[in-house]
């Protein structure tokens, strides 16, 4: 296997530790991928001293050989972190040293777990809080892709699901979609000074308390930012850090080229050729405010109260639209059917008049004294004349 096969197989057990959850990672190594058996499947256990678990926040790690029919052999390494965090952390450093060491060929994937990087002879993905390395020599499949990228894809689709985003901080990074590929994510600050350099304004940053870090280099400029759970404690961080900057301007020690507060950001330039460019730097740097309540929220109630509220209001003015159109609807078709009817009726009585007049209850009344006019002159009976009586 190549140099950064062993430098990874190192970090990777390095960072383990003595954990009694590595037992039950050994379930998540199933018997069969694909058309790979396991073979040797074991808790790994040992660590050297060079790296602790709670660099990355590691609980338990298991290895195992999976053999094809044909004889091909991968190596497959899992670990179980604390927080998808840490195994994030682990993911970006591990893709940084195969990308910069000795396998400059290395590429993103994005459809291996949550997110992935693969070489000729190593994959390396999460997925939750799994970190996952596959390593063996590569063979091209019938489709075109080589046998660790299938083989990683398929292992992947049997671990437990989770949600398919990487962490946010790093999707505030200035031109993040490019930074990302380069950037290294930290829950701790050994992870941290290993990427971004032994600065001593670092040793203020307190990641007990739930700090995360990423930074990325941008051109010869090295950005860092450091997220803080709350407020009240990235202001506290931000009055401490401040008053160390004045020490080290003071005493002539390195110091940033920039610092500024962004929200509950922390946000450091390093080697920036000027001021501008390096604030221009911490310009880009995006924050999105959350409040997220630790605990029940008290507001809760009153929100669903007020959407009951006006779900009933909005479904009792519907009901009120609709009555009132059924209303008009009727009230309409009667106006417009009752003046039909009325003027129908009157036409008729006009009708009528117009060829008799009575005044006692339908009876021809003869129109001697001519004062009713008669528009039919042939029913007249002219003078001395006599119409004949049919028998």
């Amino acid at each position: 296997m190549s140099f950064v096969s062993s430098l990874l197989l190192f970090l990777f057990v390095a960072a383990i530790g003595q954990d009694s959850s590595s037992p039950e990672v050994v379930k998540l190594l199933p018997k069969t991928v694909n058309n790979f058996r396991a073979q040797g499947v074991r808790p790994l256990a040992s660590l050297p001293n060079e790296i602790t678990p709670e660099d990355f926040g590691v609980r338990g790690a298991a290895e195992g050989t999976y053999v094809s029919p044909k004889g091909e052999r991968l190596m497959v390494s899992v670990m179980t972190t604390r927080s998808h965090a840490g195994a994030y952390s682990l993911l970006t450093r591990a893709a940084t040293q195969m990308k910069s060491e000795a396998q400059p060929q290395a590429a993103k994937l994005n459809d291996v777990g949550v997110a992935g990087v693969a070489a000729p002879e190593r994959v390396v993905f999460y997925k939750g809080n799994l970190f996952v390395s596959v390593a063996g020599k590569s063979k091209t499949t019938g489709n075109g892709e080589n046998t660790l990228i299938t083989f990683a894809r398929a292992y992947a689709a049997t671990l437990p699901e989770a949600e398919n985003e990487i962490p946010v901080l790093i999707k505030h990074l200035p031109d993040w979609e490019t930074a990302q590929e380069r950037a290294i994510y930290a829950i701790s600050l050994p992870v941290l000074q290993g990427a971004a350099g032994n600065q001593p304004v670092f040793e203020l940053i307190n990641f007990n308390e739930g700090a995360e870090a990423v930074t990325a280099t941008y051109d010869a400029s090295r950005l860092v930012v450091v997220e803080y759970t709350t407020p009240q404690i990235a202001a506290d961080a931000d009055a401490r850090i401040t008053a160390r900057l004045q020490e080290l301007r003071t005493q002539g020690q390195p110091i940033p080229s920039a610092y500024r507060r962004v929200g509950n950001y922390s946000v450091f330039v390093f080697n920036a050729p000027d001021e501008t460019a390096a604030g221009k730097l911490i310009d880009g740097v995006k924050y999105e405010q959350s409040i997220q309540w630790l605990g029940e929220n008290p507001l809760l109630w009153a929100r669903a109260e007020k959407q009951h509220t006006q779900q009933a209001v909005s479904l009792i003015l519907g009901i009120a639209r609709t009555i009132g159109f059924f209303v008009a609807a009727v009230l309409g078709i009667g106006v417009v059917f009752g003046g039909i009817f009325f003027l129908r009726r009157r036409a008729q009585q006009r009708a009528v008049e117009e060829v008799a007049y009575s005044d006692a209850g339908g009876m021809l009344r003869l129109n001697i004294d001519q004062m009713t006019a008669e528009t039919d002159p042939s029913r007249l009976l002219g003078a001395g004349e006599e119409k004949p009586v049919v028998q």
